[in-house]
C-alpha cells in the first residue's frame, strides 16, 4: 500500500494566499489519491470556508482530497499548537508535515520525494525537518513534520505554538531520527498580522524578530521568540513526549 502524506494549514482571513499555497502543491504532486490537505480555520473566519468550499470542487480533476476543519473556538497565535493538535486527532497519512498559508511548492512530484524518503521508516517514531529555498540561511529546518509512530507515542502534534522548535528539541533529546525530504518551496513571509493576537482578539503575542535591512532582508539573524517551554509553560509536555519516545525505542 503506498504511503500516505498528510499536510496542515493553519489560517485566518488570508484566503488568497491560503487557495494559492495549496494550489502550489495540489499541482505539483505526482499522486494526489495519496495526500491530504487539511486546512483549520476559526469560527469567525466566513471567508476561509467559502473560499474552500468553491476550490474543493475544483480540485477533483487534481484527485485532490480538501479536509475544512472549524476550530471550536479562536486560539490565536497563543495557542497555535491547538489548531494543529486538533489536526493530530483527524489525520489519516502515514505523516503530517505542517506548512503556513504563505509558503509555494517548486517541485513537481514533491510528494513521491517525501514517499521515498519515509518508506522505509514508518515502524518507528520520526520528525521532518524541512527548510524553505530562501531560508537557508538560518542553518536549521524551521519547517517539521512527524509520521504516524511519533503521533501515536506522544498521543499530540505539539505541546506548545513554537513547533518547529518544540518537535527539534522532543526529537533530539529523545535521540529520534529527523529526515529531509529536500522539496523545494519559498516561505514568502506574509507575517503573521492575522495570528498574532489571543483568543481575545485584544492582547498582542510578541515574536521577538528584527528589523528589516534593505530590500525586505533580516540584518541579522533572527532573534527567536521566547518559546513556551523556555518560561515553564510547556515544559512539563515536552518532558512527558521525550519520556514517551525514549520508551518507545526501547521495546
Amino acid at each position: 500500500m503506498k504511503t500516505k502524506v498528510s499536510l496542515i494549514w493553519m489560517t485566518r482571513k488570508r484566503e488568497s494566499e491560503l487557495v494559492y499555497s495549496l494550489t502550489s502543491f495540489i499541482v505539483n504532486a505526482d499522486d494526489n489519491s495519496n495526500v491530504e490537505y487539511i486546512i483549520v480555520g476559526d469560527p469567525d473566519d466566513p471567508n476561509t470556508e467559502e473560499a474552500l468550499t468553491k476550490i474543493t470542487l475544483m480540485a477533483h480533476p487534481y484527485d485532490a482530497e480538501l479536509i475544512y476543519l472549524k476550530s471550536d473556538k479562536r486560539y490565536g497565535y497563543a495557542e497555535l499548537e491547538q489548531y494543529q493538535n486538533q489536526a493530530g486527532k483527524v489525520f489519516t497519512g502515514d505523516c503530517l508535515m505542517i506548512m503556513n498559508d504563505d509558503v509555494v511548492c517548486m517541485d513537481k512530484g514533491w510528494d513521491t520525494k517525501v514517499r521515498d524518503s519515509i518508506d522505509k521508516k514508518l515502524d518507528r517514531p520520526i520528525w521532518l525537518g524541512l527548510t524553505p529555498m530562501n531560508e537557508y540561511w538560518k542553518g536549521t529546518p524551521n519547517f517539521v513534520g512527524i509520521n504516524r509512530k511519533w503521533y501515536e507515542t506522544t498521543g499530540r502534534v505539539s505541546g506548545t505554538r513554537a513547533t518547529d522548535g518544540y518537535i527539534k528539541l522532543v526529537g533530539n533529546a529523545a535521540g529520534i531520527e529527523m529526515i529531509d525530504p529536500k522539496f523545494n518551496f519559498l516561505h514568502l513571509q506574509r507575517g503573521k498580522a492575522n495570528f498574532d493576537y489571543n483568543h481575545d482578539g485584544k492582547t498582542k503575542v510578541a515574536f521577538g524578530l528584527p528589523d528589516d535591512g534593505a530590500g525586505g532582508y533580516p540584518t541579522k539573524n533572527p532573534i527567536p521568540p521566547k518559546y513556551e517551554f523556555h518560561e515553564g509553560l510547556g515544559k512539563d509536555r515536552l518532558e512527558e513526549d521525550v519520556l514517551r519516545l525514549r520508551e518507545y525505542n526501547l521495546q
